[in-house]
Parts: C-alpha cells; structure tokens; sequence
C-alpha cells in the first residue's frame, strides 16, 4: 500500500465521493410506520365523529398531522385491500397462485363443510412495498395480520419483509392464538417457525412492534403493524368477563387506541418522533355488532361497496413536515402507499408492470394540492366508480345506483335517471378498466 500512495488516496477519496450522496440521503429518509386496524368503520374514532369509542390517543395523533375524511380501502374486505397496499396497483392485477396439490393436501386435512382456504397466495412474483423498501437499504417487519397466502410458500419473510410476528389467516382467537373460520390449529409465528405465546393477540402484538422499534432505531426502518382488531372473535382482555358483544366490541377498539399511544411513546423514548412517518387507516369498513354506528352515517358495511365498506379513517403525522391538525377531503386509496414510500425512500417503482397509485405526500405536506383521477372497486359481480364528487355502483353489466358524495355522502339520491349522460360516461369507464385489470 505504501508503494503507491497517491493511487491509494485517489481511489480513497473517488469511493468516499460515490459514498456521500447515499449517507445524505439515508439521513434525509424517515422510518415509516404503517398501522391498519382489521375492520375499523369510519365513526368508530372519536376524531371522526363516534361518542360511544373512546379513542385519545389515536385522536392525537390526528391532531398531531393529517386527518383525512375521504379515504378509501381498495377492497371491501380484507385481502383484497392488503394485496392493493403491498403492490401499489389494483389488486385484480396481481398474480394469485391456487397450488392444485396443495388443494388435494388440505382438502384431506379439512373438517367436513369447511371451505378451503389453505391452498392459495399472492404469488412471488409480485414485488412487494417489503421487498421495494428493503432494496432501499430499509429493515423491514411485519406484526400482526398477513392474510395473503397460509401455506408457508406464501410467508412474508419471503415476500420482502426482515421480520415476522404475527398470524398468516383471516383472525384468530385473541388468547389462544388458534386459527379461526374453523380452522382450529394455531396460527401464530415467530419469523418462520409456529410458535405461541402467553397474552392477548393486540398487547402482543403492541410489544413486539415496540421492540422492532427500539432495536432498529439507528437505521430506517419499516414496519407494517397489522393489527387484529376489531375483526371477530369479539373478546376482551379478560377471558372470564362475560360481556356483551358491544361492550366487549368497544373496548377491542380502546385497547387497539392504547397500542397506539404505546408505539407513540417508544418513538418519543427514542427521539425518533421526527424522523417517523406514522400512517393509521383501516383495511374496510366494519362489520359490528347490533347497537353501535361504527361505520358512521354511512350506508353499508364490510363486503359492500356502499361507502360503508371502503370509506375508511385514515391520519398521517411527521412532525415538522406534516402540519398539525390538518383536514384534507383529497380521495386517497390503499394502492397509493406503495408509490408515497418508494418517494421517499428513493426507491424505483418497477417498469415491467402496471402502477396504478398516486404518491400523495404533496398532499400531506399541503392541504390545496388536488388528485383528478377515476377510481375503481370490483367485488364480485359488484362494482363501482368514482369521478370526482360522483360514484356510480352496478352489478354484471348493469348500472344501479349514481349518487353524489359530495353532496349525499348517505347515498340516499339516486341520479340514475336524471344524469344519463354521466352514467353512459361512467359505464364506458367501467369497461375499460375491466378489460386493462380483468375480473378476479
């Protein structure tokens, strides 16, 4: 080394020229941490209207950033929404693999009338917001709900994400961690091994992403908090209280608002507050017991395309980059994360494939930016568009119901009728999108 000295120093100070832009850009980046509650309706926050939830802490958090009151879940249900978040697009786009021998596995295994559920998963091919992240120099972790693929084939540590805690099915039981739609074996991981835990499903889960954060504070990070609640089975913290369904429904809700004050506070602990994008929405509308309007004044609820089903709470908070306290009435869906990460991780969005969100940190950074754009939902044979203040519902290939949200977010006025134009319009739409995405 010594023989050429000035070599040595030329290459020294070309690598550390090449090596600057990254170390800039590494601190420029927030962690981001991305919270979606399971079947959380649009009134069921006290910041979005309810007075029978208490919710403070997520009500702060609203109060500390964003608050957006028309923001919409790509599916009605579960998966459908969770593939849309992971990929960036419509989720008709992805790539479903149904393994016929797996089928033939689990069809020996199944009880009798049980639907099999086992067989399927997004297929490895999609590029995941994991996998984007984790490309960008980001540790990445998933706590909680997968719900994109049971059989280990589909698992998220091989789907992009560094870590797992969690269950990959629908729901579980909230204390003994036993898959649920009658599957009866345990669903609860650690990384890629079955292994349960003592303690309720949301204080676990809670735990576990209060951790990841404390361990990898001093690097960015990604972590996809998936909370079980407030999906079925309605059970509370006690196993021995014998509660109503709406009590015990209530106070899911409450213990999912102290998770979030706890991850809150394990930023503040680590003084990464302001260096963390924190994102809280639901994946659908709610599907609640009898007595409660969890879903607001909204018509519908979870597997419809009522508002009821989609039209979701969602806050966003950075302090110092995210104004405090900010209302923004933009229309906003799940797909739009992928793109909104990507930015501000300085990550490519692949070229080889349709890209359908919207990177909406210009909204979040100012409440008068505007998004014109058409959107779509398919849920079965039932389908809807949106146009602006305008949404038109149908069924096959036929149109039912043209409401105005703007003015009749109920959707109580049917303008079938009286804007025939707009419906021919929206139809044309309609077609066009099924035969860019198709039908699944």
């Amino acid at each position: 080394m010594m023989k050429y000295p000035a070599l040595f120093f030329l290459i020294h100070a070309v690598l550390l020229s090449l090596a600057l832009p990254i170390v800039a850009l590494t601190e420029d980046r927030p962690n981001i941490i991305f919270i979606m509650a399971d079947d959380l309706g649009y009134g069921s926050l006290g910041c979005y209207g309810s007075k029978e939830i208490r919710t403070p802490n997520i009500d702060r958090l609203a109060a500390s950033g964003m608050r957006f009151t028309d923001y919409h879940s790509n599916g009605p249900v579960c998966t459908p929404t969770r593939a849309a978040l992971m990929t960036g697009r419509y989720q008709q786009r992805c790539d479903w693999v149904d393994d016929q021998e797996l089928s033939v596995v689990y069809q020996q295994q199944r009880q009798e009338n049980l639907r099999q559920r086992w067989a399927w998963g997004i297929a490895a091919k999609e590029f995941t917001i994991a996998e984007m992240l984790r490309q960008a120099g980001y540790h990445t972790g998933i706590i909680g709900k997968w719900h994109l693929g049971y059989d280990t084939k589909f698992h998220p540590m091989t789907q992009g994400f560094d870590e797992f805690h969690g269950f990959l099915g629908g729901n579980v039981d909230y204390h003994t961690h036993v898959a649920g739609y009658g599957l009866k074996q345990l669903d609860w991981w650690q990384g890629k091994k079955i292994e349960n835990e003592s303690g309720y499903t949301t204080d676990l889960l809670t735990k576990h992403a209060s951790d990841f954060i404390t361990l990898n504070k001093e690097k960015p990070f990604f972590l996809y908090l998936a909370h079980a609640a407030a999906h079925d089975p309605w059970l509370g913290r006690d196993v021995s209280k014998k509660n109503s369904p709406l009590a015990t429904y209530k106070e899911m809700i409450e213990i999912l608002d102290e998770s979030v004050g706890a991850i809150i506070a394990t930023l503040e602990e680590n003084q990464l507050e302001k260096k963390t994008l924190v994102i809280f929405c639901s994946d659908n509308g709610a599907s609640p017991p009898r007595g409660i309007s969890a879903n607001g004044s909204l018509k519908g609820k979870k597997g419809d395309l009522s508002e009821g089903g989609h039209r979701v709470p969602f806050i966003a908070s950075w302090p110092g980059v995210i104004a405090a306290g900010k209302t923004n009435r933009e229309t906003v869906m799940s797909m739009d994360f992928f793109p909104t990460f990507a930015k501000l991780a300085g990550a490519a969005i692949p070229q080889d494939r349709a890209s359908d969100g919207r990177d909406v940190m210009p909204l979040l950074k100012d409440d008068s930016q505007k998004i014109e754009r058409e959107l779509h939902w398919l849920y079965g044979n039932s389908w809807a568009v949106r146009k602006g203040p305008w949404k038109l519902l149908g069924s096959g290939d036929k149109a039912l119901i043209l409401v105005n949200l703007e003015q009749d977010v109920e959707e109580k006025m049917n303008h079938l009728d009286d804007q025939s134009a707009l419906v021919d319009e929206f139809m044309k739409l309609h077609r066009t999108w099924i035969e860019s995405v198709g039908t699944r």
